[in-house]
């Protein structure tokens, strides 16, 4: 009898991964943190696992759902502006856990643990468990093992963050924000780990709120306004700030006073430019944040938007600043009418835990003319132009504290030069220091903290 031919050995087809069925399984579970994996990469990801999870599937079909998740990651991993924990798909999740709206992290914000139902916070716990588990699986390596590629080198790998730079400024807020998201990946488990994100997030709040200190109500081309997060704060502190010690003693105390959950004043800080206004107001967030301090900057062109500014701050336990810069109006300008309601309420009460604090140029924060008076006022029909001109007058008597920051005298000056110098760690003898501080102060036709700042950085640029 003939021998039969030998055929080519087959290669077995890829077994079907018994991770990805447990992670689809744990997937279709979860109910309160199921928006987690909701988006763009999120959908990507169950896409693969579906993939993975078969016993015969095309590898091709896989190699090109492996690369659009990657993608996806890449695209938001390599712009993040946070310190970033574990790799890609990692870190990426769990930004997502710490941004997810649901019950457990609204009221986590507003209540220790102890206050949250046992329902809420157990059911909660079981879904923080699953969703570890399914970020502690090696992914790559599951994918390389299926996709038979395994010791090829053929896939992007999901090892792609890099330590942020060293240098930067520390920031307390990421910081909490990197700890937190160690901790999930750690192996703790159970009520620990939820007591501790739960803390988390009632010193941090979550979403937006969880991740920035500072906001700007910004307004689109259709007019919709919207809070948007800043990025970086101004560093500036308190005592950077020369020259006006007894000016700014009366704000921070009504500030300690706001942050402690007592009455507080809206303030009117006014003087001629460059005199530390606003700087005073970015250096109170910066002492009182981790009291709960936050800052929402208003352009004044919007303060007729308070109504839609509130409902984003009302029943939250921060404390917000409504900071207006640079604030007056034009003679014949009427939306100083949504400043006066602010100050005075309506029908909605401004809420306990808002305040509004403006900067100016003027005392009187519309510019009078002599029109204004007596024989200018019969003017375009109007009767009461008196009254008008009261109101306008007015306004800034409406601010619980008004403070006048005027220009330094030049010791004044010179000390601001020295601890700017100081700061910038430039060594130059006083009087040296001094001789070019003048010159330059004569030059810019200006004497005020940020004609001192401006020239110690010019001098740092030169030396």
């Amino acid at each position: 009898m003939a021998a039969q031919p030998k055929t080519p050995q087959e290669t077995p087809a890829p077994k079907a991964s018994a991770a990805a069925k447990r992670a689809l399984e744990s997937l279709d579970s979860l109910v309160l943190l199921a928006g987690i994996f909701k988006d763009e990469a999120g959908l990507k990801f169950v896409r693969l696992l579906k993939w993975m999870a078969k016993k015969d599937s095309e590898p091709s079909k896989g190699v090109k759902r492996y690369g659009g998740l990657w993608k996806a990651l890449v695209d938001h991993q390599e712009f993040a502006p946070y310190p970033r924990v574990g790799n890609l798909l990692q870190d990426y999740f769990l930004e997502r856990l710490l941004e997810d709206e649901n019950p457990l992290h609204r009221k986590a914000e507003l209540a220790p643990l102890s206050e949250i139902s046992p329902s809420l916070h157990q059911n909660y716990g079981r879904e923080l468990e699953a969703v570890q588990k399914i970020l502690k699986t090696d992914w790559e390596s599951e994918f390389l093992k299926k996709s038979g590629l395994l010791g090829k080198g053929e896939a992007p790998s999901l090892e792609g963050v890099v330590a942020p730079r060293k240098g930067k400024v520390s920031n307390p807020v990421l910081e909490a924000r990197r700890k937190i998201k160690a901790a999930v990946l750690s192996p703790a488990r159970g009520n620990p780990l939820l007591a501790h994100l739960a803390e988390y997030f009632y010193k941090n709040g979550w979403g937006l709120f969880g991740r920035y200190r500072a906001f700007r109500w910004q307004v689109d081309g259709a007019g919709k306004g919207r809070l948007v997060g800043v990025e970086a704060v101004d560093p500036i502190r308190l005592e950077n700030l020369i020259g006006y010690d007894e000016q700014r003693k009366p704000l921070v105390g009504n500030i300690e006073a706001f942050v402690a959950g007592k009455g507080a004043n809206n303030a009117l800080l006014y003087g001629e430019r460059g005199t530390g206004k606003s700087s005073t107001v970015k250096a109170l967030l910066n002492a009182y944040q981790d009291k709960g301090l936050r800052l929402v900057e208003v352009h004044p062109a919007h303060l007729s938007e308070y109504s839609e500014i509130l409902p984003f701050l009302r029943g939250r336990r921060e404390k917000f600043i409504l900071f207006v810069d640079d604030l007056s109006f034009e003679e014949n300008e009427t939306s100083y009418k949504g400043l006066k309601a602010l100050l005075e309420g309506t029908v909605e009460a401004t809420p306990a835990n808002v305040i509004l604090i403006a900067t100016s140029n003027r005392r009187h924060l519309i510019r009078e003319f002599f029109g204004d008076r007596a024989g200018g006022l019969q003017q375009e029909g109007e009767i009461h132009g008196a009254d008008t001109v009261e109101e306008k007058l007015s306004l800034s008597d409406r601010f619980g504290l008004v403070i006048s920051f005027y220009a330094p005298d030049q010791e004044t000056y010179f000390k601001m030069v020295d601890n700017w110098a100081k700061v910038e760690g430039l060594k130059l003898p006083a009087e040296e220091l001094h001789r070019r501080a003048a010159l330059w102060e004569r030059t810019n036709n200006v004497r005020s903290g940020r004609t001192a700042r401006q020239f110690i950085n010019d001098l740092k640029g030169k030396i």
